[in-house]
């Protein structure tokens, strides 16, 4: 009787303990990717005839939230255009050129400063400046 309690015990001491490490390391993978750099998509293309930026996922959406060391897509969609950054610590620089349907990938810079920062989108074929949430906006969290 002893030796069996003894061994219900041990069992279940031992299950605890492989829980408790097994949920540390899912939680520790969690957390991995939550530092893992995010690609975010974005497509400037021609809606109700007007140029606009917005989420490749979302036509609703211009306006993204990013951490340093993620990156921007963005697609242009019949046009060649030319990219504005106002702040060049973003990206390490201020403009940015792109041909028709080639992406333009960049990469947030570990000294872009927290906050929003305006851009403009200038198309090449009409033109004009590419319209977001009035101006497209990225916000960089941490």
């Amino acid at each position: 009787m002893k030796i069996r309690s003894t061994y219900i015990i041990s069992v279940a001491i031992g299950m605890f303990l492989f829980f408790g490490i097994l949920s540390e390391a899912v939680l520790a993978q969690n957390q991995g990717n939550q530092n893992r750099p995010t690609e975010h998509n974005l497509v400037v293309k021609k809606i109700d005839n007007e140029w606009r930026v917005v989420d490749r996922d979302d036509e609703t959406r211009s306006t993204i939230v990013v951490n340093r060391g993620d990156r921007i897509r963005w697609i242009v969609e019949g046009s060649g255009a030319s990219f504005q950054f106002e702040d060049e610590a973003l990206f390490g620089g201020n403009t940015r050129n792109v041909r028709a349907g080639n992406p333009l990938v960049l990469a947030i810079g570990n000294g872009a400063r927290i906050g929003s920062h305006a851009y403009a989108v200038f198309v090449h074929t009409d033109l004009v400046f590419a319209r977001g949430e009035s101006p497209p906006r990225i916000i960089v969290q941490r």
